[in-house]
């Protein structure tokens, strides 16, 4: 909060250096030493300027502006003790000027530093009415009013938190921050900062319940210079983070990327002059598929002094021009430190700018279609008089993990806790599919492409790479959604899965096996749903069929037969009519889509060929589908 108490004050000083006709000293001993004072304070000769001031005021300590330089050059300084008395005395001397307004703010602070919140909000309002309406320093104060109202009603319903620190094993150098994880909670990177003041980006994995010795990420990240503030996808094979002043930069601070192959990082790059202005450019913050990108910056365009924006991934894989978060979220002060969770729909970040603790407080905020509804402010003893920037929640929204500043040695250190029910009822919990994608008839791992898409608003969700070298993916999963899992890659025959995420906590761990384009190759349509005993599609079949007309448009010389079966439930007859009758609904829907009908066959088998036995509820739901065949 001091920053923000500084700058205020700084504001007030340069509107008040240039007027002219202030009361002069009553002695003219005293008017000699004010005009020398003037001058060494005018010359920035702050201590020879505070020695003569101060022998004015041992004559006349009433003189207001005396006191007034007094208490400027005690702030300058950092004189505290000096600073309460100067200030002090000019709200005494004179409590309805203007000018006194700097006292009644100095004195708000301390009280409101040392959590007297009562006390703090009487200096404040006290200060309101001798600003301007209107004015950017009277909109300040309003909002330092609030604040101390705020505080007063978070310290009396606190919430309960049991912080606890990594250990010594993790907290190992001089300094460490910024902590992000994989989704499956198994991988942890954070800056680091040694004693000789090299900032590196280090990463450890978790053994049983404990964390593994950090180690610095990669020699191909970490530099002679500094390297820090780093998002890591969900899967952990993209990795954002920020390096300043290097040749390649843009401005101060850039964003750069690598990505993952097996155990390799690739050379960062810079991304680039669509990202990257001359300006900061900081704090980055991935979207679990790596495929939105949120930092801070202080570029032009902004609504305040440093702002969060978002970047996403076009059509073509390239980043398109980076949008400002929105008024919702960005205040006329600072936001910075974003974090979106795994889930896509929760954003907290760092704030001086709305009512809190003091100072850079957390918020959060939930997005609604395409709304960031209005921060909220996370609460004590979370945040609390002192900064708090950044924070990291795990992917199942259990835990966070964030850093420490008032450990007793003063070194920060990386903690976490239980976040409080009140707390997790704000946040989507997400789970997890795994596992590899590989050759069916060979096993070797496939360079597969994941799309998810939420099967109620057929939206895609997600976007995940398979690792080039391994076939190893990991996709994130709202908890209480129904997913359309699509797997494909170059020369193979697409994938379809189906997940519904409602209250399992357990991780979905696949082996997907695919076939390449050969004639017979059989899949199932997995999401493709009719109304019972009809053979009317159901709206969210489209996202499937859509996914099949893509597949033919890609491949224009292959033939396909859909075909319809059923389980052995009812009459032969109707049997065999409703599974071709279905099998014509999705030919007629793929020749809506622009598909060639000599391309097409459809055809009903009934129950003649059973995938599995029918012999419970579960088999005969695996025997009513709809299966698409190479001819």
């Amino acid at each position: 909060m001091y920053r923000q108490f500084a700058s205020l004050i700084l504001l007030f000083w340069l509107s008040i250096c240039s007027l002219q006709g202030q009361d002069l000293p009553s002695s003219r001993k005293a008017r000699d030493l004010y005009e020398k004072a003037q001058k060494a304070w005018q010359a920035r000769q702050l201590h020879e300027a505070a020695s003569l001031y101060e022998k004015v005021l041992e004559t006349d300590p009433g003189h207001y502006e005396s006191n007034l330089r007094m208490a400027q050059i005690s702030e300058l300084q950092r004189n505290a003790d000096l600073s309460k008395k100067y200030f002090q005395r000019l709200i005494v001397i004179r409590p309805a000027d203007p000018q006194s307004a700097a006292g009644y703010q100095w004195l708000g602070r301390a009280h409101f530093q040392a959590e007297r919140y009562d006390s703090a909000q009487y200096y404040f309002e006290k200060a309101l009415p001798l600003f301007p309406p209107k004015s950017s320093l009277n909109r300040l104060t309003e909002k330092l009013i609030a604040s101390c109202k705020f505080a007063k009603e978070a310290v009396k319903t606190p919430l309960d938190i049991k912080k606890y620190s990594l250990g010594d094993t993790v907290n190992f150098l001089s300094s460490q921050y910024f902590p992000v994880l994989t989704a499956d909670n198994e991988t942890l990177i954070f800056t680091g900062l040694t004693s000789e003041r090299d900032e590196n980006i280090y990463i450890t994995h978790r053994i049983e319940k404990h964390w593994d010795v950090p180690e610095q990420i990669s020699k191909t990240i970490n530099s002679a210079n500094n390297e820090g503030t780093c998002s890591i996808s969900a899967d952990g094979r993209t990795l954002v983070f920020t390096a300043c002043n290097r040749e390649d930069g843009y401005g101060s601070c850039d964003l750069y990327i690598t990505r993952k192959e097996g155990n390799d990082w690739s050379t960062p790059v810079n991304m680039g002059g669509v990202i990257n202005s001359r300006d900061w450019e900081s704090q980055p913050s991935l979207s679990a598929d790596g495929q939105v990108l949120y930092f801070a910056s202080d570029r032009r365009g902004g609504y305040g002094k440093k702002d969060i924006w978002v970047a996403r991934v076009n059509a073509t894989g390239e980043w398109d021009e980076p949008k400002n978060a929105g008024m919702a979220i960005n205040s006329p002060e600072e936001e910075v430190a974003p974090f979106i969770h795994a889930n896509n729909r929760t954003l907290f970040f760092s704030s001086n700018g709305f009512p809190g603790m003091g100072g850079f407080d957390l918020f959060i905020s939930r997005l609604s279609d395409t709304t960031w509804a209005a921060p909220v402010n996370i609460g004590y003893p979370i945040n609390t008089v002192t900064d708090q920037v950044g924070m990291f929640i795990a992917s199942d929204g259990i835990r966070a993990y964030y850093t420490d500043e008032s450990t007793r040695n003063g070194k920060p250190m990386l903690f976490t806790f239980e976040l409080p029910r009140k707390l997790r009822e704000m946040i989507i919990p997400t789970r997890y599919a795994k596992g590899k994608i590989i050759d069916k008839k060979t096993s070797e791992p496939v360079t597969g492409h994941i799309d998810l898409f939420d099967l109620q608003t057929q939206n895609k969700v997600g976007t995940y790479q398979a690792d080039p070298k391994t076939g190893s993916f990991l996709a994130v999963l709202n908890q209480g959604s129904d997913y359309a899992f699509y797997v494909s890659a170059e020369g193979y025959l697409f994938k379809s899965l189906s997940f519904s995420v409602r209250d399992s906590a357990s991780t979905v761990n696949l082996e997907i096996p695919l076939e390449s384009i050969e004639k017979n190759r059989v899949e199932v349509l997995h999401n493709i749903f009719f109304r019972t005993g009809s053979y009317e599609l159901d709206e969210k079949s489209k996202v499937e069929l859509n996914r099949l007309a893509g597949f033919l448009s890609e491949n224009k010389t292959v033939r396909i037969e859909i075909a319809g079966h059923t389980d052995d439930v009812g009459a032969d007859a109707a049997n065999l009519e409703l599974s071709r009758q279905r099998a014509i609904s999705v030919t007629n829907f793929l020749k809506n889509s622009g598909i060639s009908p000599d391309r097409l066959l459809a055809k009903g088998y009934g129950k003649t060929v059973p995938a599995v036995p029918n012999n419970s509820e579960e088999n005969r739901q695996k025997n009513r589908r709809i299966e698409w065949r190479i001819l």
